[in-house]
Order: structure tokens, then sequence, then C-alpha cells
């Protein structure tokens, strides 16, 4: 994927020094959300599948020794739901933790230039897509689900400690079919880039990025002409600029490059 976008708002065209998407580009970082920071109720939920006694009696057979007795303890005995319930609740909190950034393919999409740019008064970031590989978003009828029996077997040996985290990262790329128009990707924020956290505001973080990896910058159909030399005078010079433009058939969007007029 050469290039990725990700579309910002301009909400006033009169107090830009308060506009938070520009002042997190000239300071060179990035909005990274976790999921409870989402509008859409049902972005980033994941059903956690409790075991029937069938299928624990099973995991139960495969296990000997120290593990085969912790295990009937805690999750065979008379404390049994409480367990399975403090579970829940961790793998809860281990899904909130994930920070991403949702970026899409699309430079030119009518609807996320209405819906994230503000109704195109606001403005496309052109990320270089070596920077922060993205993954693609899969859409689907119904939300994803984790295997609540699989998880606590990651734990006694009896599966791996990095399916199970691939497992619960793809849950997390998994959207209903509603906003396949999106063509979204994230970027998870590993564990070796908690370095790059400028700030951790709770629902989000504000993450450093290298002016480099931006490759130009597009302004929306309805930005004035002010807001895009306030952005020319903040941003290093190098900078390219395109601007979003009707296409030839009237029918959609095309991006031209921009010269200032």
């Amino acid at each position: 994927m050469e290039s990725f976008y990700k579309y910002c708002p301009i909400y006033s065209h009169d107090d830009l020094g308060k506009e938070y998407s520009l002042v997190n580009l000239f300071e060179n970082q990035a909005s990274f959300s976790r999921r409870k920071n989402f509008n859409d109720l049902f972005d980033s939920e994941v059903k956690i599948l409790r075991p029937s006694r069938e299928r624990v009696r099973r995991t139960y057979q495969k296990l000997s020794g120290e593990s085969k007795r912790t295990f009937k303890y805690l999750y065979m005995g008379e404390n049994a739901n409480h367990n399975f319930d403090l579970l829940v609740k961790s793998i809860e909190d281990v899904l909130d933790g994930y920070l991403f950034y949702c970026v899409t393919e699309n430079p030119a999409n009518n609807l996320m230039w209405s819906h994230y740019a503000n109704s195109h008064n606001g403005f496309c970031i052109e990320w270089d897509g070596s920077s922060m590989p993205p993954e693609k978003v899969t859409y689907r009828d119904k939300l994803p689900t984790l295997d609540l029996l699989e998880l606590i077997e990651s734990t006694i040996g009896l599966r791996t400690k990095d399916e199970i985290a691939s497992q619960a990262w793809l849950s997390l790329k998994i959207k209903l079919k509603e906003w396949e128009y999106e063509s979204e990707y994230r970027i998870n924020l590993s564990n070796r880039a908690q370095n790059l956290i400028v700030k951790d505001l709770g629902k989000l973080a504000l993450v450093r990025f290298q002016p480099e990896w931006i490759k130009s910058i597009i302004f929306g159909y309805r930005m004035p002409e002010k807001t895009r030399d306030y952005i020319r005078r903040k941003m290093p010079e190098s900078t390219i600029y395109q601007e979003v433009v009707i296409s030839e058939n009237g029918n959609g969007l095309a991006l031209e490059k921009w010269h200032n007029k």
C-alpha cells in the first residue's frame, strides 16, 4: 500500500489556532483512539463467549497434575461463575487498552469528506504507506467473538498466547457491513512503540510521528483560501498540496495538485 489517508475536520476558519486537527498536524502528533472513543456503538465491540459445561469438562480431561487441579478449582467449582466473570472483565480491560489509528485507502470519498472532514471544510493527510503499515478492516454481518475457554487454554499451554493476542487484534479490525463504504484500515500502536506517546488522555492518546511520513495535504472542496494559506505557513516548505475538485463527469470527486492562487 503506497499511501493511506486520514480525514480531519476544521470547525471554525476564524479561530484556527484552536482547531485540534491542525494543532496535531503542526506539532507532528496523531490521535490514536481506544475503542470507547468511537461514536458507533458497535465499533470494536467483541462478544466474549462463555463455554458450556461439556466443553469445560473436555478441556479438564486434557490436563494433568497441578494444572488439572487448578483448572477444576477455578472453573468447575462453586466459584466458577464468579471466576468467569472476573476473566471476562480482565479481557474487556485488555481490549479497552488497545490504541489504534483509523485510516482509509480512498481520499476522494464524498461521504467521508462529509462525515469526517466537517462537510468538506477540513483536510486529508496522505501518509506514506511504509511509515506505519496499516491493516485492512473486515466487514461482516455480525459482531466478532472471542472464545473464553480458548483464552483460558492459552494460559495453561493448550494454545499459544501469541495466537490469542492475534485473535484479539483481529476482532478489533471487524466492523458491521453498513460501514463498508469507508474502506478502512487500522494501525495498532504496538508495545514497542509506547515511547512515541506524547500524552495519554484516556480514551485517546497523542502519538508522535516523523514529518517526512506525510506525502501530501489534501484541501477540502469548501476550505477557504485563508485557511489554506494558514496551513502553508505552518507546514515545511517542501510539503506537497492537493485539493478536492468535482470530477469531469460531475458525478464524484477527484484530486488535483494545488497551486497557490
